[in-house]
């Protein structure tokens, strides 16, 4: 199958590339560097899955379980933007310690993202779930990006308080909703659609064999927000490593 969006694609790698250029001539670091053009990956990434799940409806044919052959452009959009961001995470976390996670486990999470975008986009599978999986759960990273930046420049979060107080709880909010309680849900209809198809069976059996691990990794995040949430409640010091463990 022919990918639709490849020049969308390229684009959207250059511009990543660029303002990571960009911002390590301003800020002097990687690091630094990283965390702007990983915010506007997730914005528009969040942007794409919004637009299939709610303006287009995606998520009142839920209940129906749509077939993995399912179309939605958004959803496909999203899904072939991935290619290049989780490259460019991964690329990222080559060179910068910091952003490969305490046990690898970020790094694990761009290489199984990056291999289900390169099935969906050449197999034209999982467009519909993908708007989902690949957008819309995206929107859970956006403060979480302002998070771990007041948790790695401290200066930051000295300078800004008040939006460090907010950072935590909606990330946290946003991930419960979104990755602990509806994940689940959408990963049921998945399963129930991925078990009744017919054929590129490759392709299904990778597909649910990598979302049992992403949907494990979410409930490692979940137990670590929980942890940081209750430090945040009962006025634990330690309470701004809520989050994931990134």
């Amino acid at each position: 199958m022919a990918l639709r969006y490849v020049t969308e694609a390229k684009q959207f790698g250059a511009a990543l590339c660029g303002c990571h250029a960009i911002c390590r001539g301003l800020f002097g670091s990687h690091l630094a560097a990283h965390a702007v053009p990983q915010f506007l990956g997730f914005a528009l990434l969040a942007a794409c899955g919004l637009r299939a799940w709610f303006v287009d409806g995606g998520y009142l044919e839920l209940a129906s379980t749509p077939g993995v052959t399912r179309a939605s452009a958004f959803g496909e959009l999203a899904s072939t933007l991935q290619i290049p961001f989780q490259l460019y995470e991964l690329a990222c976390a080559l060179g910068v310690k910091r952003l490969r996670g305490k046990s690898f486990e970020l790094v694990a999470h761009h290489a199984l993202a990056l291999l289900l975008a390169v099935l969906s986009a050449r197999k034209g599978l999982y467009f519909y779930y993908g708007a989902y999986f690949m957008g819309v759960s995206e929107v859970s990273s956006l403060p979480l990006a302002f998070v771990d930046a007041f948790k790695m420049f401290k200066h930051l979060k000295r300078d800004y308080p008040t939006a460090n107080a907010i950072a935590r709880p909606t990330f946290a909010v946003c991930f419960l909703a979104l990755r602990t309680v509806y994940w689940p849900v959408v990963s049921y209809h998945f399963w129930a659609a991925s078990l009744a198809h017919a054929g590129d069976a490759l392709e299904v059996n990778t597909f649910l064999v990598v979302n049992i691990l992403m949907t494990s990794l979410q409930a490692y995040w979940t137990k670590l927000i929980l942890e940081g949430l209750y430090k945040l409640v009962t006025g634990d010091p330690t309470a701004d490593d809520v989050g994931k463990d990134n």
